[in-house]
């Protein structure tokens, strides 16, 4: 959902959210940072049996079907596949290779096949949380200049980039699934260059946001600094409490999963796929939820299976190795596939439940 350049002007939407202030507040990180609160007062910091049993439930429920509506979106429709089809086939094929290569070689490459996951991961969730501040700052018509726009960057960035410098300072390295991965023991100064960058970005993009507010006579929409608080919370303070650590991947696909609903139906319903109504959106919602949940299932819980049985390696390794390649793949898609510039991406994020919800003759106001 990366969405770095800005997209040409168009009409506002009916209403700056996709469902209303409250859901979307709540799904875009309003409600992972109020659990962070909470569970930094009331709770240890202990990754916990229960923790790690709600983790994976969790992971079954949304973030395993937020990584099967990307591939939904760009193999289930052809014409997503004939205007993408380099990312459709290449990135498949370097997928399949990398997890082909990792499982001959389960101590050369496979650790730096879970090298280049951890890394990206990441700096996946940066471009999301960077095109995510851009598709709120288009809907709710509060442009933002270039410069705003580094600066934004800088900081996202730079929280992304703080702790995975802080850990590569040590060549000892980690363990994901068994399968230890090196570190590339850099100087203990970058840490501080990074985190003097993040802390200039961040007073660069405060400063460049509220001159604008001040110079239109308007407000600065709260929804435009919550991607990036979020994301500060999750990276920094919060990956250092365990008990909130094992739920970010969940509050991050919740994100995912709010525009990619909203953009599903909104193509169904321009395609004329139905009407206006409450019984569409019940309907196309459990069709397209039904679809991406055994797609994350196959994804996470079947290919992991089907390759330890098929090799003969342990299904921890194996699930290391699809894992990595699964999210992988879904890196690649989701740079393209996301993109404003696309005019048939554009228009459907223009979406609003109420439209999904009433013919435009009984529709509300923009709120």
């Amino acid at each position: 959902m990366t969405a770095i350049s800005a997209p040409p002007p168009v009409a506002l939407p009916r209403s700056p959210y996709f469902v209303s202030a409250i859901w979307d507040f709540a799904l875009m990180g309003g409600a992972s940072i109020i659990l962070f609160v909470v569970m930094r007062l009331f709770t240890d910091n202990v990754r916990t049996a229960g923790v790690i049993s709600t983790g994976a439930t969790l992971a079954w429920v949304i973030n395993w079907p937020h990584f099967a509506a990307t591939n939904a979106r760009l193999y289930g429709s052809r014409a997503n596949f004939k205007q993408y089809p380099v990312t459709a086939v290449l990135a498949l094929v370097l997928v399949l290779c990398g997890i082909a290569a990792s499982m001959a070689s389960p101590d050369v490459i496979a650790p730096w096949w879970m090298k280049l996951f951890l890394l990206w991961s990441p700096y996946h969730f940066s471009g999301q949380t960077v095109g995510l501040t851009l598709l709120y700052a288009r809907r709710t018509g509060f442009v933002f200049t270039n410069t705003m726009r580094l600066c934004l960057s800088t900081f996202v960035f730079g929280s992304y980039l703080l702790p995975i410098v802080r850990f590569e300072i040590s060549p000892h390295g980690a363990e994901y699934y068994g399968v230890h991965y090196p570190g590339f023991g850099i100087p203990g100064w970058t840490a501080d260059v990074v985190t003097g960058m993040m802390v200039v970005g961040a007073i660069g993009f405060v400063i460049l946001t509220a001159q604008k507010a001040l110079r239109e006579q308007r407000q600065v929409p709260p929804i435009l600094l919550l991607p990036a608080v979020t994301q500060f919370v999750w990276f920094l303070p919060g990956a250092n409490w365990a008990t909130f650590a094992e739920f970010v991947p969940f509050f991050h696909s919740l994100q995912y999963m709010l525009v990619a609903w909203s953009l599903q139906l909104k193509e169904r319903l321009d395609g004329g796929n139905g009407r206006p109504s409450p019984r569409f959106v019940w309907t196309e919602s459990l069709r397209w939820y039904a679809v991406i949940f055994v797609g994350g299932g196959i994804l996470f819980f079947g290919l992991p299976n089907l390759m330890s049985m098929a090799t003969g390696t342990t299904i921890y390794f194996a699930t290391a190795v699809v894992i990595a390649g699964v999210q992988i793949h879904h890196f690649f898609v989701d740079g393209v596939i996301w993109k404003l510039r696309s005019s048939n991406v554009r228009s459907p994020l223009s979406g609003t439940l109420d439209e999904l919800l009433h013919d435009p003759g009984d529709r509300e106001p923009r709120r």
